[in-house]
């Protein structure tokens, strides 16, 4: 798999055309996953981690439900572009968070640009005393396996699937609660002008384009802080 390294993708972030994370287009995508996970795990006064939280759409919607809520990501461009409390530079790989610091870890479209996404993953369980939240592309969507095979800094998205993703965090320990696509709407590359016609994919759907896993230690473990 062509996975391009760390500093070639900041290179790739600090190109990209981003949304603001307070874009009609950016919240029709995130607030409906927001949802979705909010329909697993409790987010209210909850302790939540958001790796590689870019301009911060998701960092800001987490807000709204608590606000006990860190950043980080590793491009400096993203970092100064988010405008939530707590955001910190910092590799998915090497977490500067001791065990069970978080009662949420979640981590949006960052898998499919590591080298390692199994070190990602088993990063994100060990600063969670609660819950491992994943979101990526979904290969079976034509949209997205196409956007993968053309973009080499998306190349990764070409494994990212259901199993993989359920493999990944079962391989640490995590009991997977729920896996599925869902959606229509990306950040970035979604015109304006569809977003009314695409809310009817807001729903569980094997082809969305992008899929969603969640998955909780076996026992909630007890806080370290």
């Amino acid at each position: 798999m062509d996975v391009i390294t760390d500093q070639a993708q900041d290179e790739y972030w600090r190109r990209a055309r981003y949304r603001e994370n307070d874009d009609p287009v950016a919240l029709a995508y995130a607030t409906p996953k927001i949802r979705h996970i909010a329909q697993v795990v409790d987010l209210n006064q909850a302790r939540i981690l958001d790796v590689g939280c870019g301009n911060g759409v998701f960092t800001s919607l987490f807000s709204e439900f608590s606000p006990h809520v860190v950043g980080l990501d590793y491009s400096d461009h993203m970092v100064r572009r988010n405008p939530c409390g707590k955001v910190l530079r910092g590799q998915a790989e090497d977490l500067p968070f001791g065990t069970n610091s978080f009662d949420v870890a979640f981590v949006a479209n960052v898998l499919h640009h590591t080298l390692d996404p199994q070190r990602v993953v088993d990063e994100l369980a060990r600063v969670a005393r609660g819950y491992v939240v994943i979101v990526e592309p979904n290969r079976l969507n034509p949209v997205m396996f196409l956007f993968s095979l053309l973009i080499r800094e998306e190349r990764g998205g070409l494994r990212s699937s259901k199993g993989f993703l359920e493999k990944l965090l079962l391989s640490c320990g995590l009991q997977v609660l729920r896996c599925s696509a869902m959606g229509m709407i990306s950040q970035n590359n979604t015109p304006a002008w569809t977003v009314p016609m695409l809310r009817v994919f807001d729903r569980e759907i094997w082809c969305g384009e992008y899929l969603i896993a969640i998955a909780k230690q076996p026992e909630l473990r007890r806080s370290t802080q």
